[in-house]
Protein backbone atom coordinates (compact mmCIF):
# COMPACT_ATOMS: atom_id res chain seq x y z
CA UNK A 1 0.00 0.00 0.00
CA UNK A 2 2.62 2.50 1.27
CA UNK A 3 4.88 1.48 -2.09
CA UNK A 4 1.81 2.31 -4.61
CA UNK A 5 1.23 5.77 -2.46
CA UNK A 6 5.37 6.78 -2.80
CA UNK A 7 4.86 5.70 -6.55
CA UNK A 8 1.87 7.91 -7.52
CA UNK A 9 4.01 10.68 -5.22
CA UNK A 10 7.11 10.34 -7.32
CA UNK A 11 4.83 10.47 -10.41
CA UNK A 12 2.96 14.09 -9.18
CA UNK A 13 6.72 15.18 -8.74
CA UNK A 14 8.00 14.52 -11.82
CA UNK A 15 5.45 16.59 -13.35
CA UNK A 16 5.65 19.70 -11.66
CA UNK A 17 5.70 23.02 -13.06
CA UNK A 18 8.91 24.90 -14.36
CA UNK A 19 8.85 27.21 -11.59
CA UNK A 20 9.19 24.49 -9.24
CA UNK A 21 12.86 23.00 -10.81
CA UNK A 22 16.37 23.63 -9.69
CA UNK A 23 17.06 27.10 -9.30
CA UNK A 24 13.73 28.02 -9.77
CA UNK A 25 12.48 26.78 -6.73
CA UNK A 26 14.06 28.30 -4.41
CA UNK A 27 13.65 32.19 -5.98
CA UNK A 28 9.79 30.64 -5.68
CA UNK A 29 9.95 29.76 -1.84
CA UNK A 30 12.05 32.95 -0.79
CA UNK A 31 9.29 35.60 -2.33
CA UNK A 32 6.61 33.53 -0.56
CA UNK A 33 8.58 33.97 2.43
CA UNK A 34 9.45 37.70 2.05
CA UNK A 35 5.53 38.20 1.25
CA UNK A 36 4.31 36.36 3.86
CA UNK A 37 7.07 38.20 6.79
CA UNK A 38 5.68 41.47 5.05
CA UNK A 39 2.15 41.02 5.38
CA UNK A 40 2.34 39.91 9.17
CA UNK A 41 4.43 42.95 9.50
CA UNK A 42 1.56 45.10 8.10
CA UNK A 43 -1.20 43.40 10.32
CA UNK A 44 0.95 43.94 13.25
CA UNK A 45 1.70 47.91 13.29
CA UNK A 46 -1.95 48.60 13.07
CA UNK A 47 -2.79 46.11 15.57
CA UNK A 48 -3.22 47.17 19.30
CA UNK A 49 -0.49 44.76 21.03
CA UNK A 50 0.69 46.97 23.45
CA UNK A 51 -1.07 47.88 26.74
CA UNK A 52 -1.23 51.03 28.37
CA UNK A 53 1.03 51.34 31.08
CA UNK A 54 -0.52 52.69 34.09
CA UNK A 55 0.38 53.92 37.29
CA UNK A 56 -1.05 54.62 40.91
CA UNK A 57 -2.05 57.70 42.17
CA UNK A 58 -0.28 57.94 45.94
CA UNK A 59 0.52 59.55 48.81
CA UNK A 60 4.09 61.18 49.61
CA UNK A 61 6.50 64.01 49.65
CA UNK A 62 6.94 66.66 46.94
CA UNK A 63 9.97 68.78 47.35
CA UNK A 64 10.59 71.64 44.68
CA UNK A 65 14.40 72.63 44.73
CA UNK A 66 16.31 74.74 42.47
CA UNK A 67 19.60 73.26 41.25
CA UNK A 68 23.12 75.40 40.95
CA UNK A 69 26.63 75.09 41.49
CA UNK A 70 29.30 76.61 43.38
CA UNK A 71 32.81 76.08 45.10
CA UNK A 72 33.57 75.66 48.33
CA UNK A 73 35.40 78.13 50.69
CA UNK A 74 36.60 79.10 54.02
CA UNK A 75 34.37 81.31 56.21
CA UNK A 76 37.11 83.61 56.95
CA UNK A 77 40.38 83.17 55.19
CA UNK A 78 43.26 85.13 55.39
CA UNK A 79 46.19 86.34 52.67
CA UNK A 80 49.01 86.71 54.33
CA UNK A 81 51.50 88.95 52.26
CA UNK A 82 54.85 90.94 52.90
CA UNK A 83 54.73 94.72 52.69
CA UNK A 84 58.80 94.56 52.21
CA UNK A 85 61.01 93.19 49.62
CA UNK A 86 63.76 90.68 50.24
CA UNK A 87 65.06 86.82 49.14
CA UNK A 88 62.94 84.17 51.61
CA UNK A 89 65.43 83.41 54.07
CA UNK A 90 63.17 81.01 55.86
CA UNK A 91 60.28 78.96 55.96
CA UNK A 92 59.20 77.89 59.04
CA UNK A 93 55.26 76.27 58.27
CA UNK A 94 53.54 74.10 55.32
CA UNK A 95 50.67 73.08 53.29
CA UNK A 96 47.80 72.01 56.51
CA UNK A 97 50.05 73.60 59.44
CA UNK A 98 47.98 74.13 62.24
CA UNK A 99 48.72 77.88 63.17
CA UNK A 100 48.12 80.37 65.96
CA UNK A 101 48.04 84.54 65.70
CA UNK A 102 51.53 85.82 65.84
CA UNK A 103 53.28 82.52 64.95
CA UNK A 104 56.23 83.08 62.59
CA UNK A 105 55.30 81.55 59.20
CA UNK A 106 58.65 82.96 57.11
CA UNK A 107 61.81 85.21 57.48
CA UNK A 108 63.13 87.52 54.95
CA UNK A 109 66.61 88.34 54.51
CA UNK A 110 67.57 90.50 57.47
CA UNK A 111 70.43 92.17 56.57
CA UNK A 112 69.69 94.75 54.31
CA UNK A 113 66.78 95.94 56.89
CA UNK A 114 69.19 95.83 59.74
CA UNK A 115 72.16 98.05 57.72
CA UNK A 116 69.08 100.73 57.34
CA UNK A 117 68.10 100.69 60.68
CA UNK A 118 71.81 101.20 62.23
CA UNK A 119 72.49 104.12 59.16
CA UNK A 120 68.91 105.75 60.74
CA UNK A 121 70.22 105.46 64.00
CA UNK A 122 73.86 107.23 63.12
CA UNK A 123 71.46 109.83 61.31
CA UNK A 124 69.80 110.11 64.72
CA UNK A 125 72.66 110.69 66.86
CA UNK A 126 74.52 112.87 64.57
CA UNK A 127 70.91 115.24 64.79
CA UNK A 128 71.22 114.84 68.17
CA UNK A 129 74.49 116.25 68.99
CA UNK A 130 73.81 118.91 66.31
CA UNK A 131 70.61 119.67 68.71
CA UNK A 132 73.40 119.53 71.66
CA UNK A 133 75.29 122.50 69.79
CA UNK A 134 72.60 124.09 69.02
CA UNK A 135 71.06 124.32 72.51
CA UNK A 136 74.21 125.07 74.02
CA UNK A 137 74.70 128.21 71.42
CA UNK A 138 71.06 129.25 72.44
CA UNK A 139 71.72 129.13 75.93
CA UNK A 140 74.72 131.46 75.58
CA UNK A 141 73.20 134.16 73.40
CA UNK A 142 70.01 134.29 75.87
CA UNK A 143 72.70 134.91 78.60
CA UNK A 144 74.07 137.87 76.61
CA UNK A 145 70.93 139.70 75.84
CA UNK A 146 69.82 139.34 79.30
CA UNK A 147 73.29 141.31 80.04
CA UNK A 148 72.99 143.75 77.09
CA UNK A 149 75.50 142.59 74.87
CA UNK A 150 73.68 140.40 71.85
CA UNK A 151 70.73 141.92 70.07
CA UNK A 152 67.39 140.62 69.67
CA UNK A 153 67.99 139.64 65.97
CA UNK A 154 71.09 137.24 66.72
CA UNK A 155 68.81 135.73 69.46
CA UNK A 156 66.35 135.10 67.46
CA UNK A 157 68.49 133.51 64.93
CA UNK A 158 70.06 131.20 67.93
CA UNK A 159 66.51 130.12 68.84
CA UNK A 160 65.53 129.19 65.13
CA UNK A 161 68.68 127.44 64.68
CA UNK A 162 67.88 125.15 67.85
CA UNK A 163 64.33 124.37 66.44
CA UNK A 164 66.14 123.50 63.67
CA UNK A 165 68.16 121.11 64.81
CA UNK A 166 65.44 119.80 66.88
CA UNK A 167 63.54 119.04 64.10
CA UNK A 168 66.31 116.87 62.57
CA UNK A 169 66.24 115.31 65.26
CA UNK A 170 62.41 114.01 65.19
CA UNK A 171 62.91 113.28 61.43
CA UNK A 172 65.96 111.15 62.46
CA UNK A 173 63.89 109.52 64.99
CA UNK A 174 60.96 108.70 62.46
CA UNK A 175 63.92 107.22 60.41
CA UNK A 176 64.87 104.63 62.79
CA UNK A 177 61.47 103.95 63.41
CA UNK A 178 60.69 102.97 59.74
CA UNK A 179 63.68 100.88 59.51
CA UNK A 180 62.93 99.12 62.61
CA UNK A 181 59.34 98.75 61.48
CA UNK A 182 60.67 97.07 57.73
CA UNK A 183 62.74 95.20 60.10
CA UNK A 184 60.16 93.56 62.02
CA UNK A 185 58.16 92.79 59.02
CA UNK A 186 60.61 90.93 57.40
CA UNK A 187 59.32 88.12 59.81
CA UNK A 188 56.25 87.11 58.57
CA UNK A 189 53.48 86.22 60.58
CA UNK A 190 50.42 84.62 61.35
CA UNK A 191 47.49 87.12 61.86
CA UNK A 192 45.05 84.44 62.67
CA UNK A 193 44.49 81.12 63.91
CA UNK A 194 43.88 78.57 61.31
CA UNK A 195 45.52 76.00 59.24
CA UNK A 196 47.59 77.22 56.19
CA UNK A 197 46.05 75.74 52.90
CA UNK A 198 48.38 77.43 50.47
CA UNK A 199 51.63 78.26 50.16
CA UNK A 200 53.03 80.58 46.98
CA UNK A 201 56.57 80.93 48.04
CA UNK A 202 60.13 78.88 48.43
CA UNK A 203 63.38 79.78 50.09
CA UNK A 204 65.46 81.75 47.99
CA UNK A 205 62.67 83.44 46.22
CA UNK A 206 62.45 87.02 45.67
CA UNK A 207 59.58 88.98 47.25
CA UNK A 208 59.01 92.04 45.03
CA UNK A 209 56.64 94.80 47.20
CA UNK A 210 56.75 97.70 45.17
CA UNK A 211 53.45 98.37 44.41
CA UNK A 212 50.94 96.00 46.10
CA UNK A 213 51.64 93.32 48.57
CA UNK A 214 52.63 89.88 47.19
CA UNK A 215 50.48 86.92 48.56
CA UNK A 216 52.81 84.23 50.45
CA UNK A 217 50.44 82.26 52.50
CA UNK A 218 46.74 81.50 52.40
CA UNK A 219 44.89 80.61 56.25
CA UNK A 220 41.38 79.64 56.83
CA UNK A 221 40.65 80.37 59.93
CA UNK A 222 38.07 77.48 60.74
CA UNK A 223 37.52 74.49 58.32
CA UNK A 224 34.60 73.04 60.57
CA UNK A 225 32.30 75.16 58.93
CA UNK A 226 32.93 76.23 55.14
CA UNK A 227 30.63 78.51 52.49
CA UNK A 228 29.82 77.62 49.32
CA UNK A 229 29.21 80.82 46.45
CA UNK A 230 26.55 78.94 44.11
CA UNK A 231 25.41 80.71 41.06
CA UNK A 232 21.91 80.85 40.74
CA UNK A 233 19.85 81.66 37.60
CA UNK A 234 17.65 84.69 37.39
CA UNK A 235 14.40 82.53 36.51
CA UNK A 236 14.71 81.06 40.18
CA UNK A 237 16.24 83.91 42.32
CA UNK A 238 13.01 85.18 43.07
CA UNK A 239 12.04 81.89 44.94
CA UNK A 240 15.45 82.04 47.07
CA UNK A 241 15.13 83.47 50.37
CA UNK A 242 17.74 83.78 53.27
CA UNK A 243 17.36 80.85 55.85
CA UNK A 244 16.05 78.38 53.21
CA UNK A 245 17.64 74.52 53.29
CA UNK A 246 20.22 73.60 51.13
CA UNK A 247 21.23 69.73 50.21
CA UNK A 248 24.66 69.74 48.28
CA UNK A 249 27.10 66.39 47.05
CA UNK A 250 30.55 66.56 46.13
CA UNK A 251 32.45 64.59 43.38
CA UNK A 252 34.33 62.94 45.91
CA UNK A 253 31.41 62.11 48.18
CA UNK A 254 28.69 61.04 45.15
CA UNK A 255 26.90 58.69 47.26
CA UNK A 256 26.75 61.02 50.40
CA UNK A 257 24.78 64.27 50.82
CA UNK A 258 25.47 67.01 53.20
CA UNK A 259 23.40 69.76 54.29
CA UNK A 260 23.48 73.55 54.64
CA UNK A 261 21.76 76.20 55.32
CA UNK A 262 21.73 80.02 52.43
CA UNK A 263 23.30 82.69 54.93
CA UNK A 264 22.84 85.15 52.05
CA UNK A 265 21.66 86.14 48.77
CA UNK A 266 23.39 89.43 47.07
CA UNK A 267 21.68 91.54 45.35
CA UNK A 268 24.09 92.76 42.56
CA UNK A 269 23.99 90.56 39.24
CA UNK A 270 26.54 88.99 37.54
CA UNK A 271 26.39 88.95 34.02
CA UNK A 272 28.62 86.35 31.95
CA UNK A 273 27.88 85.98 28.26
CA UNK A 274 24.53 87.45 28.28
CA UNK A 275 23.25 85.27 31.00
CA UNK A 276 22.29 87.24 34.21
CA UNK A 277 23.08 85.25 37.55
CA UNK A 278 23.02 85.69 41.48
CA UNK A 279 25.66 84.36 43.97
CA UNK A 280 23.72 82.46 46.99
CA UNK A 281 26.17 82.04 49.54
CA UNK A 282 25.72 78.75 51.75
CA UNK A 283 27.31 77.66 55.25
CA UNK A 284 27.07 74.26 56.07
CA UNK A 285 28.96 72.12 58.85
CA UNK A 286 32.06 70.16 57.75
CA UNK A 287 31.91 66.93 59.69
CA UNK A 288 35.40 65.19 60.07
CA UNK A 289 36.52 67.99 58.30
CA UNK A 290 36.21 65.68 54.61
CA UNK A 291 34.96 68.98 52.83
CA UNK A 292 38.11 70.85 51.92
CA UNK A 293 38.01 73.84 49.88
CA UNK A 294 38.30 74.25 46.30
CA UNK A 295 35.29 71.38 45.99
CA UNK A 296 32.73 72.08 43.83
CA UNK A 297 29.08 71.39 45.24
CA UNK A 298 26.35 70.52 43.35
CA UNK A 299 23.50 72.13 45.34
CA UNK A 300 19.74 71.76 45.48
CA UNK A 301 17.89 74.90 47.56
CA UNK A 302 15.29 73.64 48.71
CA UNK A 303 12.17 76.25 47.94
CA UNK A 304 9.21 74.07 49.15
CA UNK A 305 8.33 70.50 50.27
CA UNK A 306 5.38 69.03 51.12
CA UNK A 307 4.54 65.70 52.73
CA UNK A 308 2.34 63.17 52.41
CA UNK A 309 0.00 64.71 50.14
CA UNK A 310 -1.58 63.59 47.07
CA UNK A 311 0.43 62.61 44.05
CA UNK A 312 0.48 62.51 40.52
CA UNK A 313 3.16 61.00 38.34
CA UNK A 314 4.06 63.74 36.17
CA UNK A 315 4.22 61.00 32.98
CA UNK A 316 0.77 61.06 33.51
CA UNK A 317 0.56 64.76 32.78
CA UNK A 318 2.66 64.30 29.53
CA UNK A 319 0.59 61.57 28.02
CA UNK A 320 -1.86 62.08 25.21
CA UNK A 321 -3.65 59.25 23.14
CA UNK A 322 -2.83 58.95 19.73
CA UNK A 323 -6.29 58.99 17.95
CA UNK A 324 -7.02 62.58 17.39
CA UNK A 325 -11.02 62.41 18.17
CA UNK A 326 -10.12 60.93 21.47
CA UNK A 327 -7.58 63.75 22.50
CA UNK A 328 -9.98 66.21 21.91
CA UNK A 329 -12.12 65.11 24.39
CA UNK A 330 -9.51 66.22 26.67
CA UNK A 331 -9.58 70.07 25.00
CA UNK A 332 -13.35 69.73 25.11
CA UNK A 333 -12.95 69.47 28.88
CA UNK A 334 -10.62 71.79 29.62
CA UNK A 335 -12.57 74.52 27.76
CA UNK A 336 -15.95 73.54 29.65
CA UNK A 337 -13.82 73.93 32.64
CA UNK A 338 -12.36 77.28 31.54
CA UNK A 339 -16.37 78.68 30.56
CA UNK A 340 -17.14 77.01 34.47
CA UNK A 341 -14.36 79.11 36.47
CA UNK A 342 -15.16 82.22 33.80
CA UNK A 343 -18.95 82.53 34.85
CA UNK A 344 -17.98 82.23 39.06
CA UNK A 345 -15.76 84.72 38.45
CA UNK A 346 -18.44 87.21 36.86
CA UNK A 347 -21.02 86.20 39.86
CA UNK A 348 -17.73 86.95 42.12
CA UNK A 349 -17.67 90.41 40.46
CA UNK A 350 -21.49 91.19 40.45
CA UNK A 351 -21.50 90.38 43.94
CA UNK A 352 -22.50 87.13 44.15
CA UNK A 353 -19.81 85.52 45.90
CA UNK A 354 -21.90 84.26 49.08
CA UNK A 355 -22.35 85.31 52.26
CA UNK A 356 -18.46 84.97 52.84
CA UNK A 357 -17.55 87.91 50.76
CA UNK A 358 -16.07 86.14 47.85
CA UNK A 359 -12.70 85.24 47.26
CA UNK A 360 -10.96 88.63 47.90
CA UNK A 361 -12.46 89.09 51.34
CA UNK A 362 -11.46 84.83 52.06
CA UNK A 363 -8.12 86.12 51.07
CA UNK A 364 -7.71 89.14 53.43
CA UNK A 365 -8.39 87.28 56.05
CA UNK A 366 -5.74 84.66 55.01
CA UNK A 367 -3.41 86.93 54.75
CA UNK A 368 -4.35 89.61 57.57
CA UNK A 369 -5.30 86.75 60.09
CA UNK A 370 -8.82 88.61 60.37
CA UNK A 371 -11.26 88.35 63.27
CA UNK A 372 -14.63 87.65 62.63
CA UNK A 373 -15.65 90.97 63.18
CA UNK A 374 -12.92 92.82 60.69
CA UNK A 375 -14.04 89.56 58.16
CA UNK A 376 -17.41 91.10 58.32
CA UNK A 377 -16.32 94.45 58.30
CA UNK A 378 -14.43 93.73 54.83
CA UNK A 379 -17.43 91.97 53.43
CA UNK A 380 -19.60 95.00 54.32
CA UNK A 381 -16.88 97.31 52.57
CA UNK A 382 -16.81 94.97 49.51
CA UNK A 383 -20.89 95.15 48.75
CA UNK A 384 -20.20 98.79 49.12
CA UNK A 385 -17.44 99.49 46.91
CA UNK A 386 -19.60 97.09 44.57
CA UNK A 387 -22.26 99.38 44.63
CA UNK A 388 -20.70 102.21 44.12
CA UNK A 389 -17.88 101.54 41.59
CA UNK A 390 -18.79 100.59 37.47
CA UNK A 391 -18.18 96.95 37.25
CA UNK A 392 -16.42 96.03 34.19
CA UNK A 393 -18.62 94.97 31.07
CA UNK A 394 -18.97 91.24 29.84
CA UNK A 395 -16.39 92.41 26.91
CA UNK A 396 -13.72 93.81 29.76
CA UNK A 397 -10.38 92.33 29.47
CA UNK A 398 -8.51 90.34 32.42
CA UNK A 399 -6.49 93.04 33.15
CA UNK A 400 -9.43 95.40 33.73
CA UNK A 401 -11.07 92.62 35.92
CA UNK A 402 -7.62 92.59 38.08
CA UNK A 403 -7.99 96.40 38.45
CA UNK A 404 -11.67 96.65 39.53
CA UNK A 405 -10.56 93.91 42.49
CA UNK A 406 -8.10 95.51 43.36
CA UNK A 407 -10.07 98.97 43.98
CA UNK A 408 -12.51 97.12 46.04
CA UNK A 409 -9.78 95.14 48.29
CA UNK A 410 -8.14 98.92 48.49
CA UNK A 411 -11.64 100.14 49.67
CA UNK A 412 -11.77 97.15 52.17
CA UNK A 413 -8.25 97.70 53.32
CA UNK A 414 -9.51 101.36 54.05
CA UNK A 415 -12.24 100.31 56.20
CA UNK A 416 -10.57 97.89 58.68
CA UNK A 417 -7.28 99.48 58.89
CA UNK A 418 -8.07 101.06 61.97
CA UNK A 419 -9.41 97.89 63.29
CA UNK A 420 -5.57 96.00 62.94
CA UNK A 421 -3.88 95.29 65.84
CA UNK A 422 0.19 95.50 65.05
CA UNK A 423 0.42 92.27 63.92
CA UNK A 424 -1.40 92.38 61.61
CA UNK A 425 -0.48 95.81 60.72
CA UNK A 426 3.00 94.54 59.88
CA UNK A 427 1.50 91.86 57.55
CA UNK A 428 -0.11 94.32 55.88
CA UNK A 429 2.86 96.32 55.43
CA UNK A 430 4.57 93.06 54.10
CA UNK A 431 1.42 92.44 51.81
CA UNK A 432 1.77 96.01 50.48
CA UNK A 433 5.44 95.21 49.87
CA UNK A 434 5.24 92.18 48.13
CA UNK A 435 7.19 90.41 51.11
CA UNK A 436 4.72 88.64 52.32
CA UNK A 437 3.65 84.77 52.05
CA UNK A 438 3.57 83.67 48.33
CA UNK A 439 -0.12 82.57 47.19
CA UNK A 440 0.04 79.22 46.48
CA UNK A 441 -0.82 78.73 42.52
CA UNK A 442 -3.16 76.54 41.48
CA UNK A 443 -3.43 74.83 37.88
CA UNK A 444 -6.56 73.00 36.15
CA UNK A 445 -4.82 70.03 33.82
CA UNK A 446 -6.43 66.29 32.74
CA UNK A 447 -5.33 62.74 32.90
CA UNK A 448 -6.24 59.76 31.23
CA UNK A 449 -7.58 56.98 32.90
CA UNK A 450 -9.05 53.27 31.56
CA UNK A 451 -12.29 53.00 31.28
CA UNK A 452 -13.58 49.75 29.59
CA UNK A 453 -10.20 49.57 28.18
CA UNK A 454 -10.30 53.06 26.50
CA UNK A 455 -8.95 55.87 27.46
CA UNK A 456 -10.77 58.29 29.14
CA UNK A 457 -10.19 62.22 30.41
CA UNK A 458 -10.10 63.42 33.86
CA UNK A 459 -9.82 66.59 34.85
CA UNK A 460 -7.62 67.47 37.85
CA UNK A 461 -6.82 70.51 40.13
CA UNK A 462 -2.53 70.26 40.70
CA UNK A 463 0.02 72.35 42.11
CA UNK A 464 3.53 72.65 42.98
CA UNK A 465 5.81 69.46 41.28
CA UNK A 466 9.30 67.86 41.53
CA UNK A 467 11.39 65.88 39.30
CA UNK A 468 9.25 63.15 39.04
CA UNK A 469 5.24 63.91 40.88
CA UNK A 470 2.87 66.38 41.22
CA UNK A 471 0.72 67.60 44.07
CA UNK A 472 -3.00 66.73 43.34
CA UNK A 473 -5.70 68.85 45.01
CA UNK A 474 -8.37 67.03 43.46
CA UNK A 475 -10.03 65.08 40.34
CA UNK A 476 -9.02 61.55 41.60
CA UNK A 477 -8.41 59.85 44.82
CA UNK A 478 -5.32 57.47 46.27
CA UNK A 479 -5.00 54.27 44.83
CA UNK A 480 -6.87 55.28 41.38
CA UNK A 481 -5.05 54.41 38.16
CA UNK A 482 -3.52 56.97 35.69
CA UNK A 483 -2.40 56.48 31.89
CA UNK A 484 1.55 56.95 31.65
CA UNK A 485 2.31 55.57 28.83
CA UNK A 486 1.49 52.89 25.58
CA UNK A 487 -1.91 52.27 23.62
CA UNK A 488 -1.36 52.24 19.80
CA UNK A 489 1.01 53.99 17.91
CA UNK A 490 -0.06 57.23 15.28
CA UNK A 491 -0.94 56.71 12.55
CA UNK A 492 2.22 58.60 10.84
CA UNK A 493 3.91 55.96 12.51
CA UNK A 494 2.12 52.93 11.13
CA UNK A 495 2.37 54.30 7.65
CA UNK A 496 6.52 54.06 7.54
CA UNK A 497 7.94 50.86 7.69
CA UNK A 498 11.18 52.44 9.00
CA UNK A 499 10.14 54.46 11.48
CA UNK A 500 9.53 53.48 15.26
CA UNK A 501 7.00 55.38 16.08
CA UNK A 502 6.04 56.47 19.59
CA UNK A 503 3.27 55.21 21.63
CA UNK A 504 0.87 58.38 22.74
CA UNK A 505 1.46 62.06 21.37
CA UNK A 506 3.30 64.77 23.33
CA UNK A 507 0.69 67.03 23.98
CA UNK A 508 -0.37 67.66 27.77
CA UNK A 509 0.74 70.12 30.46
CA UNK A 510 4.48 71.40 31.12
CA UNK A 511 6.03 70.76 34.24
CA UNK A 512 8.44 72.66 36.18
CA UNK A 513 10.26 70.24 38.79
CA UNK A 514 13.61 70.99 40.56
Amino acid sequence: MFAALREKVLALWAKRPGLLRGRSLFLTLGAAAIVLLVGWGMLNGKSDAEPYRTAEIDRGAITRVVSATGTLEPLISANVGSTVSGPVQEILVDFNSQVRAGQVLARLDPAPFQQRLAQAQASLSQAQAQLAVAQADYNRYQLLAQRGFASAQLLSQQRAARDSARAAVQQAQAQVASARTDLERSVIRSPIDGVVVDRQVNVGQSVAASFQAPTLFIIAQDLSRLQANITVDEADIGDVEEGMPVRFTVDAFPDREFDGRVSQVRQQGVVEQGVVSYTVVVEADNPGRQLLPGMTANAEIVIEQRDNVLRVPNAALRFRPADPQIAQQAEELMQGGRRARSGEAQAQTRGEGGSRGGRGVAQLAEQLELTDEQRAAAQQAFQAAMQSAQRPGPDASQSERRAFMRSLRDAALRDIEPTLSERQRQLLAQMREGAGPRREVRRQAVVWVLRNNRPTPVQVEIGVADNSNTLLYGGLEAGDQVIVGGGPRREEDNASPFGRGGRGGPGGVRIRGA
